[in-house]
């Protein structure tokens, strides 16, 4: 009797397993709380995902990362004063990123350990050492001068721009107060960003013209910055010799980043347009869907690569959980509810997010900062529930 009933039980069980398998292949993954790993410390070790977000963590909000090369960070920042600009370069290695940053792995009180050792000025001054020959690494040497005169030099030219009169068009004048902003270079040309405080552009407020000028200074193109207007300058051809020399992301080839925000198509000679409520990555690898709404939601949450994205297609490379309840929970929180929650940082194998939970009645229950680790599994990230203060520290850049 017992045999004739696990005759007839097994088949049973055989085709109720097939059942669940094509289930979950119809659905996609399904991803399980339990096997999301909550710590709440500093993450225990060094690596070169965490070194990239240490990096956006000490960061000056006027710096930006030029070069990434051979384990060695090269960043531009602006000396910026009421009549003179002037781009300054600054260096350090991963091994120095990484020894200065130690003190902070395993802390549970991260933002103490921030604090008492006062490590953002010590950054400054002991880590973030000025490079002693730009023109070695391809980078110009710019310096504003009285009346808006933009003096120039590379490893092969130099020269002095008189900006009030190459920009006149655009409302520039000698009185006005401007800021410059290195956005990329190599050993082709580089891009540089004048903002003028004084002036207003086409779309109404600051006016911001990119530059883009050789490195033996034989040509130069003039766009006002939003899309519209350098869309215009690659329908003319007029950016067509710089297009070669682009830093290329995606798997195809053809994507790459035509200043430090703007990606455009080389084939097509278009600019991408990311949805204002997805997010793209720091590396423009990838595109964190809905990451950049108001409030980002909980639940499953989908990351594509950018070739992905742009076909327009389903295929996601992380799909992981993410449950408010289940954080405040973890930090013993008694709260109504999450009261904001954006990302502040996204990479390929980090993100970190910034949330701040009601109160049960009135006032806030407490906030925190999340860095999510997909390095190890991709599909069981580590969260490392940390007090990092990014919601007060780390301004924007224009």
């Amino acid at each position: 009797m017992v045999n004739r009933q696990i005759h007839i039980l097994l088949p049973l069980l055989l085709v109720l397993f097939l059942v669940g398998c094509e289930e979950r292949e119809l659905t996609g993954k399904s991803v399980k709380q339990g096997e999301i790993s909550y710590q709440q410390y500093f993450p225990k070790e060094g690596s070169p995902a965490l070194n990239e977000f240490m990096n956006y963590y000490f960061k000056d909000s006027r710096d930006n990362k030029i070069i990434d090369k051979n384990d060695q960070f090269v960043f531009s920042s602006s000396d910026v004063n009421s009549d003179q600009d002037k781009i300054h370069y600054y260096e350090y290695s991963e091994r120095e990123l990484e020894k200065f940053y130690e003190p902070l792995l395993a802390s549970v009180d991260t933002y103490s350990v921030v604090n008492d050792l006062d490590m953002r000025e010590k950054f400054e001054t002991s880590v973030r050492i000025p490079v002693k020959d730009n023109l070695s690494y391809h980078l110009p040497s710019v310096q504003l001068e009285k009346k808006n005169q933009l003096k120039i030099r590379t490893s092969s030219n130099e020269m002095r721009l008189n900006l009030p009169k190459i920009m006149g068009e655009y409302g520039l004048k000698e009185t006005d107060r401007v800021n410059l902003k290195l956005l990329q270079s190599n050993e082709d040309h580089f891009v540089l960003l004048i903002e003028d405080q004084d002036a207003k552009g086409s779309k109404g407020w600051n006016l911001f013209i990119t530059l883009f000028i050789k490195q033996d200074l034989s040509k130069m193109v003039i766009s006002e910055s939003f899309y519209e207007a350098i869309q215009k300058k690659l329908n003319e051809g007029a950016l067509d010799k710089f297009l070669n020399d682009l830093k290329r992301i995606g798997s195809t080839g053809k994507y790459a980043f035509l200043t430090d925000k703007t990606i455009i198509d080389t084939k097509k000679k278009k600019i991408i347009n990311i949805k204002k409520e997805d997010y793209l990555s720091s590396d423009g690898q990838y595109v964190y869907i809905n990451g950049k709404e108001d409030d980002l939601s909980d639940g499953i949450q989908k990351i594509q690569t950018l070739d992905n994205y742009l076909a327009g297609n389903e295929v996601y490379e992380i799909e992981y959980q993410l449950d408010y309840k289940e954080i405040a929970k973890e930090l013993d929180f008694v709260t109504s509810g999450i009261g904001s929650a954006y990302i502040s940082y996204f990479n390929e194998n980090d993100v970190v997010l910034s949330l701040q939970y009601n109160g049960k009645f009135v006032g806030e229950a407490g906030e925190t900062n999340v860095i999510i680790d997909f390095q190890e599994d991709r599909e069981k990230p580590t969260f490392y529930l940390v007090d990092l203060r990014i919601m007060n520290i780390i301004g924007s850049t224009y």
